[in-house]
């Protein structure tokens, strides 16, 4: 039996039925085959979410083989694309056609569907989620039925079917809007936190794409103004002692070094607030830089970690970011960075960013060398909290404790989702542990 782990190391299953279809009759043959066994079944892609989200026991399908870009609309801005079609591979593909995708996360590992499904954002007050640049999504209903979906059809069912948590049926394909092919200009600097705090409209309304690395225990954090210009060559070829000194201060002190300062903290919790001073000291340093948007998008996510991530009404960010240094500072020790960032509202029924703008806050815990442990649990529980109590929403590609109940009062079409859903799988098939306390 295939034993499958999340890429942090988090989650796991082991599948009765590991399932890699090649083509639409063998998905479709799949299908059958789980309709009369009512197998619970879920659908993996890169196994980025540092959640049980894509986990199933009983059966666990992978896309990877429908990896095909379909058709690209150099004229109406437009793909479509299979959904087991990478973003990294998009990255690569459409700068060719002089296009690019409208915005990306911190990762291009993902699959096209698995985005879409849990409305992953970036950064930038003028952008939604990419779930809010679908339009179209073929589906294979687990009946075997297939059909393209689009917004004038059924604008309800569209809505949901645009963040649906792999619960509607397999994606086959999606047709995306994307954007000219644009490079970004980096103005990186560090910044005070209550600065940032006290100016958070200038900074989110300054530049395209907004991000602030918060750095606990320091008062300090770095901001990311990342600004929209027209594409130019670039030249990125460095010296031989460039190249040298890059791996002393990004591979040697910022991984390696972090990764066992990082560990010890576990036996001596404290050490974690000397390890934020001065890794904001050094990562804090003035730069300017212009490249291919993916390429400033994109960042090193480090080493194995838990995470929680909560997206905040924009008018209460600024309070649910005061209450959480206040006990942080109280009470824990916690790792940086803490990851703020912000998106135009979204019209998709369960994405986070529904109808209201949003801050995203996402919090860390390094698992240096793997090592399991419990230090951040307080912290975490603290944040979630204090999120909630903000009208806050969890990612759904990351852990959180919210029910039904929690969620329903949420979102105003909660109900309606779920409707929809029992239409689609009125036996529950598509639902795993991880989404049992969301909609049973």
């Amino acid at each position: 039996m295939t034993e499958f782990w999340n890429w942090a190391k988090t989650f796991h299953c082991r599948p009765a039925l590991y399932a890699e279809p090649t083509s639409i009759d063998s998905l479709r043959t799949l299908l059958n085959e789980i309709n009369k066994t009512k197998s619970k079944v879920r659908v993996i892609g890169c196994a980025h979410s540092p959640s049980g989200l894509a986990m199933s026991n009983e059966v666990l399908i992978s896309m990877k083989h429908f990896n095909r870009i379909i058709e690209i609309d150099e004229k109406n801005f437009e793909i479509h694309c299979e959904s087991g079609v990478l973003l990294s591979t998009l990255n690569e593909i459409l700068p060719q056609h002089n296009l690019s995708l409208p915005v990306q996360g911190s990762i291009s590992n993902l699959t096209i569907a698995g985005v879409i499904s849990t409305a992953t954002h970036g950064s930038g007050i003028k952008y939604g989620t990419l779930s809010s640049y679908v339009r179209s999504i073929t589906l294979m209903k687990l009946n075997g039925e297939i059909k393209e979906y689009r917004l004038e059809d059924d604008e309800d069912l569209f809505h949901c079917l645009t963040c649906c948590l792999g619960t509607f049926g397999i994606i086959l394909s999606v047709r995306l809007q994307v954007s000219s092919l644009y490079y970004l200009e980096l103005n990186q600097h560090a910044l005070e936190f209550h600065k940032f705090l006290n100016t958070l409209p200038v900074h989110y309304s300054s530049s395209d794409h907004f991000r602030y690395m918060w750095y606990p225990h320091t008062n300090f954090g770095i901001a990311y103004h990342l600004t929209r210009v027209q594409s130019r060559l670039i030249n990125n070829k460095k010296s031989f002692l460039s190249r040298i000194f890059s791996w002393i201060r990004y591979s040697l002190i910022g991984h390696h070094l972090l990764e066992v300062l990082f560990y010890f903290s576990l036996f001596l919790p404290r050490l974690v607030r000397y390890i934020n001073n001065i890794y904001v000291k050094l990562d804090g340093i003035s730069n300017h830089k212009i490249d291919r948007c993916d390429k400033l998008f994109n960042f090193d996510c480090l080493f194995y970690q838990y995470a929680s991530e909560w997206a905040i009404p924009l008018d209460q960010a600024v309070s649910c970011l005061i209450q959480l240094e206040k006990f942080m500072e109280e009470n824990s020790n916690v790792h940086f960075p803490i990851e703020i960032r912000f998106s135009k509202e979204d019209l998709s029924y369960l994405s986070p960013g529904y109808k209201r703008q949003t801050c995203w806050i996402n919090t860390v815990a390094y698992r240096p060398f793997g090592k399991t442990h419990f230090e951040h649990r307080s912290f975490f529980d603290a944040f979630e909290s204090i999120c909630y109590k903000h009208n806050g929403r969890p990612h759904w590609a990351k852990e959180h404790p919210l029910n039904k109940e929690h969620l329903s009062q949420l979102y105003s079409n909660w109900n309606l989702f779920h409707e929809k859903r029992k239409q689609f799988d009125p036996n529950d098939l598509l639902i795993n542990d991880c989404l049992r306390n969301v909609f049973l």
